[in-house]
């Protein structure tokens, strides 16, 4: 079993060289949602993997995130230990900053870990509840 005494100093990791492409929302500005069945990062303390099916909702205003680079980068976390809750903030973070919705939503909907099924949601700007 693993020893989780100590996981106040465990080493977290983020994707480093990240570049996220956006282009002109010219006008539209749909409601936008992505799922992302494969996301995957190591936990800090055990550097097993935790998996979980991630879904990106936002509203553009000036700008709209292209969907190849967000996989990219949802790609980068695979091999990154960090813990499950920071992961969720740190993307939300990220996209919010890249594209500067009106709001935006991540939620990770993690697998099975130890019998428990987290769930983490972050949101940014005026966000439906």
């Amino acid at each position: 079993m693993t020893d989780y005494s100590t996981s106040s100093e465990a080493k977290v990791e983020t994707p480093e060289g990240v570049t996220l492409i956006t282009f002109p929302a010219r006008n539209h500005s749909p409601l936008i949602e992505w799922e992302y069945p494969e996301f995957q990062s190591l936990c800090p303390v055990s550097e097993r993997h935790d998996q979980g099916v991630i879904t990106i909702q936002y509203k553009p205003k000036e700008k709209i995130l292209e969907s190849k680079s967000v996989r990219d980068y949802l790609m980068m976390w695979r091999n990154k230990k960090n813990w499950q809750e920071y992961i969720t903030e740190e993307i939300a973070n990220l996209l919010f900053s890249a594209c500067e919705p009106d709001w935006l939503i991540v939620t990770i909907n993690w697998s099975s870990r130890g019998g428990i099924i987290a769930k983490t949601t972050s949101k940014r700007g005026d966000a439906p509840s």
